[in-house]
């Protein structure tokens, strides 16, 4: 977030930032973040396939033994790490001679609403293998401690906690007074048992105690072991994977879904199931040192920009509580009523705005005098009748200012709201600042391009920072949920952008964030959230003509009585309607051929 702020022109307050984690002893590994919706970040996982719980700094780790030899997770040429279907789901594959052995991690609820990870072990080769589950003294961005070890029947008992089950007792244990010897130890030990020596028990008051449980994996089959915190005694048996897989389907189920030329299919489920997932842990990412409070507001407006109310109300409401407590600055309350206009529209959201109607009446105060956002002011004005009710909504309507603050007006089109006139060239001039984008300015970036005259092509640069499993990382956080919000933020900009109409009607603009590399190409997107209700609207070309198809859900709340005007401004300027559904075929988007034949004569022109 730093560098972001300071290239929006904001100073960085100190007032709620915890104390800064330790300098990690080595470079951190890229990791994604592994949640369940009720226990939040459960572990996580890096680029090799070892976890590392979330509250235990040790890492959990397996080896493979083929042959006379122990090939360590993921030290091969043969490594590949995918996320599946775009879920909290982590797959990493190892090739070993003809096959691959394949773990697959994902996150439970083991009861008491604490979480687990489960890894399910597969062995797709030719042979039978001895696999090594090992427990180190090492966290992920901090050194970490064991000082005792044990193996207990199935479990392996870490400082007299419960840390791994087994579901099996293992053949032999190795445990070692030092992480890295125990280490050496494997890769010099040939697969005999009667070579394999060590204690079952090891204590070391130096916390660089380790052990490695060692069984069979015989070639077709698998098994699985879990992780866990050890606080509570499991209650509940691990839920199958394709039980979890259809689970987080159904709590993204009707959020808004992006279907953009160019961009993975599997891009939104991505975005959505981790932000999500995030949801239950309100506070700093891990190793992300310059979080504060306010930097969460990206977050709120990301989940009830695709629909999930319930989950932008939580976030909502530790925000809002610090604003009245003084935690959050004067000067950040720009993006705090970005969190006001984005829960307005929820019966959550109504909630959390009554309960610190003091802090929403000034924000709402300062943002209305100070900024002039077109498409704020309405959800502004709601969130203030929701807090104090129609008499104070009406004082606020008549108190809406012109844009003083550049800083504020950056920052609320940062979180999607459009700015005035006399702020795009300040946008411009920023957006052309960044040399090297990461995930959060191209999010900007994105959400910039549907209230400016600009294009860009942000696909390649986010492939590169992403990987295989679509985690961006940000400073020293490995898979930023800010990021993420940003690039969600993005995307929902790109298709639908909300403005008051002259006659008081709300106008609804459609792909306001078009590319000449749209054309001809399907776009479509599904559940838009709108104030009116639930819009799902699709382009089908006809040569160098579209045709718009668009339909509110049926039974939205508001469509009854809202006033509004659908257009589609980037591709046909002179298009309108206010019918609740239809098609129609659109005139020739003639500014998109114009900047496609430019660019097949030349360099693309590129924010980025």
């Amino acid at each position: 977030m730093r560098a972001l702020r300071q290239l929006l022109g904001r100073s960085e307050s100190a007032s709620n930032d915890p104390a800064p984690e330790p300098t990690p002893t080595a470079p951190t590994r890229p990791w994604n973040t592994i949640y369940t919706l009720q226990s939040g970040a459960v572990a996580d996982i890096d680029d090799r396939g070892a976890i590392y719980p979330r509250d235990r700094a040790v890492s959990v780790e397996v080896w493979f033994g083929n042959g006379e030899r122990w090939i360590r997770g993921g030290s091969g040429d043969g490594l590949r790490q995918t996320r599946l279907e775009g879920l909290p789901i982590i797959e990493t594959r190892q090739r070993l001679d003809d096959g691959d052995v394949v773990a697959t991690a994902w996150a439970d609820e083991s009861g008491g609403r604490r979480g687990r990870v489960v890894i399910e072990l597969a062995n797709e080769t030719n042979v039978s293998l001895v696999v090594a589950v090992v427990v180190r003294p090492r966290g992920l961005v901090t050194p970490g401690r064991i000082e005792t070890a044990r193996e207990a029947g199935s479990l392996l008992v870490i400082d007299k906690l419960p840390l791994v089950e087994l579901h099996r007792v293992p053949g032999a244990v190795i445990t070692s007074p030092d992480d890295d010897d125990a280490a050496g130890l494997l890769e010099q030990l040939g697969l005999d048992r009667s070579e394999i020596t060590g204690e079952p028990e090891l204590s070391d008051p130096n916390g660089r105690a380790s052990i490695a449980a060692i069984m069979p994996l015989t070639r077709g089959n698998s098994r699985q072991i879990e992780v866990f915190d050890g606080r509570e005694e499991q209650t509940v048996a691990a839920a199958p994977l394709d039980t979890v897989q259809a689970g987080w389907k159904a709590h993204v189920r009707g959020t808004t879904d992006f279907d953009l030329p160019g961009w993975p299919k599997h891009l939104p489920a991505a975005l959505t199931t981790s932000l999500v997932g995030s949801t239950s842990s309100v506070g700093r990412p891990l190793g992300d040192t310059s979080w504060t409070l306010v930097d969460d507001s990206i977050r709120v407006v990301a989940l009830a920009r695709v629909g999930l109310d319930w989950a932008a109300a939580h976030l909502a409401d530790a925000i809002l509580a610090a604003v009245l407590e003084g935690q959050i600055d004067r000067e950040d309350w720009a993006a705090v009523g970005a969190v006001c206009a984005a829960i307005s529209g929820s019966p959550e959201g109504h909630e959390v705005l009554a309960r610190h109607a003091d802090a929403v009446s000034a924000v709402a105060g300062y943002c209305l005098t100070n900024v002039r956002a077109p498409n704020l002011v309405a959800p502004l004005i709601t969130a203030v009748e929701a807090a104090h009710g129609a008499d104070a909504a009406a004082d606020a309507r008549a108190i809406q200012g012109s844009l003083k603050n550049s800083a504020d007006g950056l920052e609320l089109c940062r979180h999607g709201y459009g700015l005035a006139t006399e702020a795009q060239a300040l946008v411009a001039e920023r957006l052309s600042a960044k040399a090297k984008p990461d995930a959060e300015f191209i999010g900007f970036a994105m959400a910039a391009s549907a209230c400016t005259d600009s294009s860009f092509e942000p696909l390649v640069p986010l492939r590169s920072l992403a990987g295989s499993t679509w985690r961006w990382p940000k400073e020293g956080c490995g898979d930023s949920p800010h990021a993420r919000a940003s690039l969600l933020v993005g995307l929902a900009s790109l298709c639908i952008s909300e403005s008051p109409g002259e006659d008081g009607s709300t106008v609804i603009d459609v792909f306001p964030g078009a590319s000449s590399r749209w054309l001809g190409q399907k776009v479509a997107f599904t559940n838009g959230v709108t104030s009116v209700g639930p819009l799902s609207v699709a382009l089908r070309w006809h040569g160098e003509r579209a045709a718009i198809l668009w339909e509110f859900a049926e039974g939205a709340a508001g469509l009854s009585e809202a006033r509004f005007t659908i257009r589609c401004s980037a591709i046909d300027p002179a298009f309108s309607t206010s019918a609740t559904s239809g098609e129609a075929l659109l005139e020739e988007p003639r500014a998109l051929i114009a900047e496609r034949d430019a660019l097949a004569g030349g360099s693309p022109k590129s924010l980025l």
